[in-house]
């Protein structure tokens, strides 16, 4: 296969990218560098409907194209099929120069071969049948977290790798939906306030921050700093949800189950931190500048921690149990996160006193950089080019 061509002399460049909302959240800064090494650039994206959202806020996509969750035909009825035969015939007939598998798995690599673009990369982790689809772009030796890996294909092509940028904004009307709802509840306009994420995280679940712990720590950095909590997630959370504020005994708005993804971006953009769980509203904060504090086990801390603020978050691995250190100190930086332990030990053990820690350090560092913390841009708005 010929090299792909550098980036400056693209026209069209393809990102597939599906899924969760973390995952696609830290592949926007590839986008953004793209984008810095040729503005003219008309970069297109594919995801599912879930995490679409999050690519229709970044600042650096031109064309949103969704693809169907499940692509098995004898799953997908006759209107499944016509939406997917769409899809690849709107792929096609972009002519791109370079499509990018940055999911590193067969659906994924499968579009950006549907695409019909001259050169196909992934990253260096590609998994299924992958390779055989895509050329694989190792990753640097520094190139630790997701994000560098990721950046790494940017990189080969010509495109710087710093600073990171995100592109990750909230629209105006999004902002404007959630202050109407905040000052509905009796909360005045602009005042501060703290987010809360109570989910037992994705991935099979067992991602989360004890409900003990939860509601001891917004209780305490309450007492401590007389802000408020508001509390985010999904319908499923509403038990954890549930559980947090009975214990916690403060008064708590609680928005579980009732912002889209648009609003959930515009809420965490106005908080001064973010507390949660290995999920990925901790990735969205980060992404925003939001300081995150969020909780990892068997998950890397540094390959998958909120990117630019691990040391705000909670390696709990040092309560893990033999099966799963032994597990961890062989394993290489890219391997599935698995619990080797019959039950898991170690997020039970991260309790209210290092998180409420964690959460007032994430203060200090917003009160410090916030007068450098650069404005939102506006958003790209919904519209033509987005199907």
């Amino acid at each position: 296969m010929a090299p792909a061509p550098s980036i400056p002399s693209c026209r069209r460049v393809l990102i597939v990218k599906l899924s969760a909302l973390g995952d696609v959240t830290h592949a926007l800064p590839v986008a953004s560098a793209l984008k810095a090494a040729n503005p003219e650039v008309e970069i297109d994206w594919v995801a599912e409907p879930m995490a679409a959202p999050i690519v229709e806020r970044c600042t650096a996509i031109n064309r949103l194209y969704r693809a169907p969750k499940d692509r098995r035909l004898r799953r997908m009825g006759f209107a499944g099929v016509r939406q997917f035969l769409s899809l690849i015939h709107g792929l096609r007939s972009r002519s791109y120069d370079i499509a990018m598998d940055l999911q590193g798995l067969t659906k994924s690599a499968v579009l950006a071969r549907a695409s019909g673009a001259r050169h196909r990369l992934g990253y260096d982790w590609l998994r299924e049948l992958a390779p055989a689809l895509v050329q694989r772009v190792r990753r640097r030796s520094q190139s630790l977290h997701i994000v560098d890996q990721l950046l790494d294909v940017a990189v080969h092509l010509g495109a710087p790798d710093r600073p990171v940028r995100f592109g990750l904004a909230p629209a105006a009307e999004d902002l404007a939906r959630v202050t109407d709802r905040l000052e509905a509840a009796g909360w005045p306009r602009g005042a501060p306030f703290l987010v809360l994420n109570p989910t037992d995280g994705g991935g099979g679940g067992d991602k989360g921050i004890t409900p003990e712990a939860m509601a001891e720590t917004i209780r305490r950095v309450h007492q401590r700093t007389g802000l408020p909590w508001l509390l985010i997630g999904g319908a499923g959370d509403r038990t954890r949800a549930d559980d947090v504020l009975r214990l916690a005994s403060i008064e708590a708005l609680d928005l579980v189950g009732q912002t889209s993804i648009h609003e959930l971006i515009a809420v965490i953009s106005l908080a001064r931190a973010h507390l949660s769980g290995d999920t990925g509203s901790a990735h969205i904060a980060a992404a925003l500048g939001t300081p995150p504090v969020a909780v990892y086990g068997r998950s890397n801390i540094d390959r998958v921690g909120p990117y630019g603020y691990t040391h705000l978050s909670v390696n709990a691995r040092c309560h893990c149990s033999e099966p799963c250190r032994q597990y961890h100190a062989r394993s290489e930086i890219n391997v599935p996160a698995k619990c080797r332990a019959r039950q898991m030990t170690c997020i039970p053990q991260v309790g209210a006193d290092l998180l409420a820690e964690r959460v007032l350090q994430a203060l200090d560092h917003q009160e410090r950089t916030e007068p450098h913390r650069p404005a939102h841009p506006p958003a790209k708005p919904q519209g033509e080019g987005y199907s």
